[in-house]
């Protein structure tokens, strides 16, 4: 099943190293030195992206929270309280557990936005770990901000670079990362537009981001980021609900990506973002609410009707192999030669043909996580029967003891 264009047909992939070295319609030719993988009439598709998310936030379903009025209380009576209780082994924890649910939904590549301001330095090196024996492909950065105290945005910039310049490899990235401008001063800005490369950064999801860059006298978020250099290509704006037309239109212009997030927008009750505005170069994440893909692009789909706009949440899909491919430098997304070989095995629906005019609607309404049998990254196979090969018991126990460690801090930090 393809996806850029979608489509579907029969035929056989040749792999090697970790790349698809030819496709095959029809039966394919076995030698002796070949392994052979029948996929039994199930679906292969190529593994999905997940172009925004929170690692750190793996570790709080099921944690009781306190019910907030709004946005703005949610930041600062949940999530600013949940990220100053991490320390090393709970980022750990948290990096394995999303990467083991990205699996399951067959998300194969996750961009991760991390937050720990208790624990900054190697804070990379953590998620980086606990992403490893799970086998997906990460791009993570360190969420630099000024809200808690003096100096802490600065600390948080050299850990992007000590993390960036210590990345080697196809499987772990590192993408400079800020939170949104509100909790940002411009010499932080300007210290982060002194460095090259791209950032990812939260953009207007709320409008104390817009109110507070037009309080320090700037036109608006994209203005304020613009004067300090770091509207820039390949960057990626997350959200973007409450930008102008001519805003999106200057970051487009830019080479900017825009990620939607319609879960978190609708969670967090901060309007709907009109996502047709970010194409072409409009991507899909999750904003730390799982890694069902498959069930985000369905949501995607349904605000788009609701709300009159028109919109390939298919295309948007796409959008996050094309991020990740010009994040990682790798191709990603396709099943042709010269691909990664990062794919998912999923049984076919009970109901319908599946073909290719019906590939579409089976993607929105029929097909999900619940379909996803066996995940290869990189060729090498991640997820069997619908189990992560590296989630063993020890790291599963681990898990559960770094989530209740982190539940207590909540708790005692909460009061």
């Amino acid at each position: 099943m393809d996806l850029d264009p979608p489509g579907v047909s029969q035929g056989s992939l040749r792999i090697a190293d970790g790349r698809i070295v030819e496709r095959i319609e029809g039966e394919a030719v076995v030698s002796d030195n070949d392994t052979v993988v029948d996929l039994e009439g199930d679906l292969l598709l190529p593994g999905l992206v997940n172009a925004h998310t929170h690692f750190y936030s793996a570790l709080v379903p099921g944690m009781a929270l306190p019910e907030v009025p709004g946005f703005d209380a949610a930041l600062e009576k949940i999530w600013w309280v949940l990220d100053l209780c991490h320390d090393a082994g709970t980022i750990r924890a948290s990096a394995m557990s999303g990467s083991i649910e990205a699996l399951q939904c067959g998300t194969t590549t996750v961009i991760d936005h991390h937050a720990s301001p208790g624990c900054i330095a190697g804070s990379l090196d953590a998620v980086a770990e606990g992403a490893a024996p799970i086998g997906i492909r990460v791009v993570s950065g360190y969420v630099i901000t000024d809200r808690n105290r003096p100096g802490e945005g600065m600390e948080g910039l050299q850990e992007n670079l000590r993390a960036k310049a210590a990345c080697e490899g196809e499987h772990f990235g590192v993408l400079t990362a800020l939170h949104a401008s509100f909790t940002l001063e411009d010499e932080t800005l300007a210290g982060v537009g002194a460095q090259p490369g791209p950032i990812h950064v939260h953009v207007a999801e709320g409008r104390q981001d817009v109110e507070d860059a037009r309080k320090r006298g700037y036109r608006g978020v994209i203005d304020r980021l613009n004067t300090h250099g770091l509207l820039r290509e390949g960057s990626v704006l997350v959200h973007g609900v409450h930008l102008e037309d001519e805003e999106v239109a200057k970051a487009l212009d830019a080479g900017c990506w825009l990620v939607h997030n319609p879960s978190s927008n609708r969670n967090n009750r901060v309007g709907y973002a009109q996502p047709q505005r970010f194409q072409p170069q409009l991507a899909l994440g999750t904003d730390g609410i799982g890694s069902d893909m498959f069930g985000v692009v369905r949501e995607t789909f349904l605000t788009a009707r609701e709300h009159g706009a028109s919109l390939d949440p298919v295309a948007a899909l796409v959008g996050g192999h094309r991020m990740a491919s010009a994040i990682l430098g790798i191709p990603m997304g396709r099943l042709q030669g010269g691909y990664v070989a990062d794919l998912v095995r999923m049984r076919p629906p009970a109901r319908g043909p599946v073909n290719s005019q019906s590939v579409v609607g089976q993607l929105l309404f029929s097909l999900g996580a619940k379909d996803v049998r066996d995940v290869w990254v990189g060729g090498v196979k991640v997820l069997q029967d619908g189990i992560v090969l590296g989630a063993t018991g020890s790291r599963l126990d681990d898990i559960r003891d770094q989530a209740a460690k982190l539940w207590a801090a909540y708790e005692r930090r909460g009061q």
